[in-house]
């Protein structure tokens, strides 16, 4: 299988490269697995043509001219997942997502905060409760449909991506960008449905940090969860990060 992509700019994490997980999606869907690791291992460029390529190994490769940019392959994944939060609950947790004010990707369309749900996946999260649990909610749109009305894979990895950094990366830590999603789908994703985010802390490694993410549909059922590995920025200037005083994270 070989593929030609163009990335456009709405689905942008840095200000001129994409969304880790709208990355992670393309190379995922056409893999076709219930459970995928997709490792990032340069910025996906935007508005250009690259090629979606099936390998010899299983494998299915995002390239730009000859650089791999993302590696899609078949994985396993088990992980504790939190109980799901009540949709109020959830609510009143966005509006103390820490990164409103010091977001070095404002523009994100996963979390960003200058973006909307009307027109991306624009998830915010906060903690429930002050511990460590994040949650927030998230409603789909219609476009992010496929054939059988459910959401496309895509936005489903695009929606898992952000809330696995959102509990995990430190405060006083460097901007930083996602280098590996893992994730199982298990149910449909229904559009203009009001399904709730829950975010968790899995461990911290020096400059690697990795949280977990999963989203409930809103009568409770587990839809998917992901494991998010986070790495920070030594020049976070060079991916395009808004200066600020001390927290951040982003997108690669």
């Amino acid at each position: 299988m070989v593929e030609q992509v163009v990335i456009d700019r709405r689905f942008r994490g840095p200000p001129d490269s994409a969304q880790g997980g709208y990355t992670c999606g393309l190379v995922a869907e056409r893999l076709g697995e219930p459970c995928v690791a997709v490792s990032l291992r340069a910025p996906p460029p935007l508005e250009r043509s690259l090629e979606l390529r099936s390998t010899d190994a299983g494998t299915v490769v995002l390239v730009d001219g000859e650089r791999v940019v993302a590696e899609a392959a078949p994985a396993g994944l088990r992980l504790d997942v939190p109980a799901p939060v009540a949709l109020d609950v959830a609510r009143r947790a966005a509006e103390r997502c820490p990164w409103m004010e010091t977001h070095p990707f404002p523009g994100c369309f996963g979390c960003g905060p200058e973006r909307s749900q009307d027109e991306a996946v624009a998830i915010l999260t906060g903690p429930v409760d002050g511990g460590e649990v994040f949650a927030g909610p998230w409603t789909p749109l219609a476009e992010f449909a496929g054939a059988d009305g459910a959401l496309s894979p895509l936005f489903v990895w695009s929606a898992l991506d952000c809330p696995t950094a959102a509990p995990a990366v430190p405060p006083d830590a460097a901007p930083s960008v996602l280098a590996r999603l893992t994730g199982r789908l298990l149910a449909p994703v229904r559009p203009e449905e009001v399904h709730t985010v829950v975010a968790w802390p899995v461990s911290h490694d020096g400059r690697k940090h990795r949280g977990g993410a999963a989203i409930y549909a809103p009568d409770g059922e587990l839809c998917a969860y992901a494991e998010g590995l986070w790495i920070e920025l030594r020049e976070p200037a060079a991916m395009g990060a808004v200066a600020r005083a001390t927290s951040g994270r982003g997108e690669r």
